[in-house]
This record gives C-alpha cells, structure tokens and sequence, in this order.
C-alpha cells in the first residue's frame, strides 16, 4: 500500500466512524458498520454492510424511513473524499 492510499484509507475510516457514531445516535437499533475497499479500483469496489442488533431492529428502521437516511449521510461523508458511492453499495442487515 503507497503512502497516498494508507493516508485515503485512514481518511475514510475516519469519516465512516463519525457517520456511524452519528447513525447510532439517531436510528435504534444500529449497531455498527463496516467496509470493504479496492483502493486501487474505487468508487466501484467499495462496499458498506450496516448491521442492527436484529431483525426487528432492521424492520423498524425501513418502516420509518430511516435507511434512506443512513444511505445518505454515509455517502455524504464519502463524497466529502471525492469518492462518490451508489446506494446499492450499501447493505443491511442483522447482527
């Protein structure tokens, strides 16, 4: 790994961490993320798998609308990096 891309992936651990400190506070039942990247092949070969508690937890948050929200504040804080995600890069699912 070059110094630039060691620099990107610190960058971008810290902006998924802010995210998803901000996901647990505003949506019950989020646990966690997390994330798999070629840094070599990006945006297409990033992916986010967020995690609720269980499956309760995951239906009351697409009752609510709330999945949409978590899809866009983590493609916000990625884009603050020039990297530019589709939803579909992001899955949920249950602990």
């Amino acid at each position: 790994m070059t110094k630039t891309q060691k620099q990107l992936d610190k960058s971008i651990r810290q902006q998924l961490t802010l995210a998803c400190e901000q996901v647990k506070d505003d949506v019950e039942g989020f646990s966690y993320l997390t994330h798999s990247a070629d840094l070599n092949n990006l945006p297409s070969k990033f992916t986010v798998s967020c995690y609720f508690i269980d499956d309760i937890a995951l239906e009351q948050a697409k009752k609510n609308n709330r999945l949409d929200y978590i899809e866009q504040l983590i493609c916000n804080a990625l884009a603050s990096l020039n990297i530019h995600i589709k939803n579909n890069a992001i899955s949920f699912l249950k602990q």
